[in-house]
């Protein structure tokens, strides 16, 4: 069964509420859903000033640019 939009969103935000700050890959793989998907959904919440998206110049490990997600500050 498909789930539906606002399934996916508080699934995200319940993830980096309890994870702190993640990689776009691991927060795909915690709510379990496709790259597009997390992409979009991450997209809207930042217009809605609920997450703050932070892009990295390299990982450590394989040197490549990567993006990570994290819960914005209520102020």
């Amino acid at each position: 069964m498909k789930r539906k939009v606002i399934d996916i969103k508080k699934a995200i935000l319940n993830t980096l509420k309890k994870e702190g700050e993640l990689s776009l890959k691991a927060l795909e793989i915690k709510v379990n859903t496709g790259s597009q998907t997390i992409s979009t959904q991450i997209e809207e919440l930042e217009f809605l000033g609920k997450v703050e998206v932070i892009k990295h110049e390299k990982n450590k490990l394989t040197g490549r640019p990567y993006t990570t997600v994290k819960l914005k500050k209520k102020n």
